[in-house]
């Protein structure tokens, strides 16, 4: 049995999460491939399948109507996640008098998807959907429900789609085609507590490996004035979450992956291996890390001086900041043999069924809430990544990283972000593999042992998506 391990379930999910309970998410995946309307969609039958052709509306600065179009967009996040959307869809308004948005806040990701497969199926959908990037708008774009852009960008030199980061458009391509506009989008980042490293006598400098992790975990765990966890009156400097996209982005570093490209699942190589037991290592043997069942409590235990580093979303940079007596860092996530990291959070995309001239209407909305003026803006008052590379030039943001060094890691990270291991986009997958984490970190499980079950549970849900 693992020791220094916080078993006690959550009910704050991760913020890219936003709420997403596991049984919802599973139910969702599965209904989408029951929806029958989407049988048309993926054969092109939806109204105006024909988008990417030459449009008499398209001008040198996007798509104008004579007659007013009406746009429905149903969006997730709450707090100034939502404020922020609320004022840009009021801007976008204010700014055109051919093009009318109604913004519906429709629950956490998760609920999203699940009403949003619901109106699929009666025909009734909205006409711009927010959707997350890794577990739900694949499923949405591989079944028809959404409309490639490709065209749009291509035909539309106004969108300036060279601008767009890189890694966040590959993240929204699927089969090669384009179903998504990045917004909101996040990377894993590692916090740390820099008064902590003060009272060790150590230099607040981050690590860059996960060896320096352990180094400094080792000696922070001895000498920072660590609180002890409540549970178990012991202290632990890092935290080990039972969360499926932190772990890829471990697994990633020592040269593993999840699966290939083709949902081939590939958690017995010896690379994925060794990240897991290295984790797992410094939960039990070297006994400077504490397993966690979920994210949520891991970052609570950050916030009130239990631990000295954190493993979270850039998405909460302001959260941790404000709600943290001591003073932050922000670093990359660590490396060994290689440094990457997956993309998260949510984008925009036009739903496929609708008519031409609405999805045109779509399009202009989403290009323009995700210009650079307003990428910088939503990442100021969000916490989420800036999702243009020429945000890099905006004075307005320049200022805001001088002002908040920890917002310039999260940006430069961001030429590390590469496309997530396929198989998380298979139902239940996510699940099964953080089932996986707490067997090997909270239960003490063999590490080999588990990642073979891991392996053939992972194989019989790929068949399910191959089917």
């Amino acid at each position: 049995m693992a020791t220094q391990a916080h078993t006690a379930d959550d009910t704050m999910a991760p913020a890219d999460a936003a709420g997403m309970s596991r049984r919802s998410m599973l139910r969702t995946l599965a209904g989408i491939a029951a929806v029958p309307a989407l049988a048309a969609c993926a054969t092109g039958g939806g109204q105006g399948s024909g988008a990417g052709q030459a449009s008499e509306r398209l001008g040198p600065n996007g798509f104008t109507f004579k007659q007013p179009v009406q746009l429905t967009y149903w969006k997730s996040l709450e707090g100034p996640r939502h404020e922020a959307q609320v004022k840009l869809t009021d801007d976008f308004n204010a700014s055109r008098q051919d093009v009318k948005v109604a913004l519906e806040h429709v629950g956490n990701y998760a609920q999203g998807a699940e009403k949003f497969t619901a109106v699929l199926a009666a025909n009734t959908p909205p006409d711009v959907m927010m959707l997350t990037v890794d577990t739900f708008m694949p499923g949405f774009a591989r079944m028809g429900a959404l409309q490639p852009l490709d065209e749009y960008g291509k035909a539309d030199k106004s969108a300036k789609m060279e601008t767009y980061v890189p890694g966040f458009i590959k993240n929204g391509t699927i089969n090669g085609k384009l179903f998504q506009v990045p917004l909101a989008r996040s990377t894993p980042v590692l916090y740390y507590n820099k008064d902590h490293f003060r009272s060790a006598g150590l230099p607040e400098t981050p690590p860059n490996t996960w060896e320096q992790v352990l180094d400094l975990a080792q000696k922070l765990t001895r000498s920072a004035p660590l609180q002890p966890d409540a549970a178990d009156g012991l202290k632990a400097a890092f935290p080990v979450a039972g969360y499926w996209w932190t772990f890829q982005a471990a697994t990633w570093a020592f040269g593993g992956k999840l699966s290939d490209d083709k949902f081939v699942p590939s958690v017995t190589q010896p690379e994925t291996v060794q990240a897991m037991q290295f984790l797992q290592d410094m939960v039990v043997r070297h006994r400077v890390a504490r397993a966690y069942r979920t994210v949520g409590p891991s970052s609570t235990a950050f916030q009130q001086g239990q631990l000295s580093f954190l493993v979270e979303s850039t998405a909460v940079l302001s959260e941790v900041q404000t709600k943290t007596a001591a003073q932050v860092g922000a670093a990359f996530m660590p490396q060994q043999k290689q440094r990457a990291v997956p993309g998260g959070g949510a984008g925009l995309s036009i739903v496929n069924s609708i008519p031409v001239e609405k999805k045109e209407a779509g399009w202009e909305f989403m290009k323009s809430i995700t210009t650079t003026p307003n990428t910088v803006y939503f990442s100021k008052m969000t916490g989420y990544m800036v999702v243009r590379t020429d945000a890099e030039k905006n004075q307005e943001f320049q200022d805001y990283l001088k002002q908040t060094p920890n917002a310039k890691v999260t940006f430069d990270q961001m030429q590390f972000v590469r496309t997530q291991d396929s198989i998380g986009e298979a139902p239940g997958a996510p699940a099964a593999i953080e089932d996986s984490i707490r067997e090997v970190m909270i239960e003490g499980k063999n590490v080999k042992t588990v990642l073979e079950e891991l392996q053939r549970k992972l194989t019989n849900l790929a068949a399910e998506v191959r089917k």
